[in-house]
């Protein structure tokens, strides 16, 4: 069982521009992102809270807009609206939707090491509190409106790749195959930059996969040891990594198997 996250409650005052108390019955977590980079998290509390809940105007009209939870780029959650609430997040699942801004950083729109682990501890510990699957009811708030209407949040929509990684997290971690302690940044930019070797060298037979993945019915051979091969590129995972092969094929990263060739 998970537990769940440290959460700093900063309930908005009901009102009709975000907080109606209309009650939510939750299918899905929605992903959202507050829409400039390295803005800190209180502040998109405060805005909610402090100027949407009392009635703002933009070109004559009023703004609605709130979320059930924010996060901080130092790992900070805050609660504004109890998750039995509908909040004004995600257009037409705004009905059945729990909704989660996160802060981002960087020209990407990535997220912070603590940023990261929260958004997996939070969402993990929610579909084991709301019984959800994490693979399949975690979505992007582009998922629900469509690309032409809002890239949201910006890095995982243009990272389909990430948002699919951070979904096995959740899950792992809520299938206590992690721990807390073991997840992973899969958005920090140093991973992109790391060094991938040319060639890799078969220290230990091991299993060819024809998918990012460990599962037995991804397996398409096996690799045997003193072979030799090319490399093109490098799938981070919250487990163990893998290297994706001039083949096609995928293999694990892992020093016990495969070493750097030359």
């Amino acid at each position: 069982m998970i537990t769940k996250p440290p959460v700093i409650e900063k309930w908005q005052k009901k009102n009709k521009f975000g907080r109606p108390g209309t009650p939510l019955t939750a299918k899905k977590i929605a992903i959202h992102y507050t829409g400039k980079a390295d803005v800190e998290g209180w502040r998109t509390v405060s805005y909610f809270n402090n100027v949407v809940a009392n009635g703002y105007k933009v070109n004559g009209k009023y703004i609605y807009a709130s979320s059930h939870y924010v996060i901080d780029l130092d790992g900070t959650i805050y609660q504004l609206i109890p998750t039995s609430e509908i909040c004004y997040a995600t257009n037409s699942a705004n009905s059945y939707a729990i909704a989660i801004e996160v802060a981002t950083t960087g020209p990407d729109n990535h997220y912070t090491d603590k940023t990261y682990k929260s958004m997996v501890h939070l969402c993990a510990w929610l579909c084991q509190y709301k019984g959800l699957d994490c693979k399949k009811d975690i979505i992007t708030h582009t998922d629900v409106v469509g690309k032409a209407y809002k890239l949201c949040p910006i890095y995982m929509v243009k990272n389909p790749d990430k948002m699919a990684q951070f979904k096995l997290d959740c899950w792992n971690l809520k299938a206590g195959k992690i721990t807390i302690d073991n997840i992973v940044n899969c958005t920090a930019p140093h991973k992109t930059t790391t060094t991938i070797p040319k060639l890799i060298k078969v220290i230990q037979d091991v299993n060819f996969h024809n998918a990012p993945d460990f599962k037995s019915s991804s397996v398409v051979g096996v690799a045997k040891v003193g072979e030799v091969f090319t490399v093109v590129d490098i799938v981070f995972r919250s487990d163990t990594n893998m290297y994706k092969l001039k083949s096609g094929y995928y293999i694990t990263a892992s020093t016990k198997y495969v070493q750097k060739y030359r």
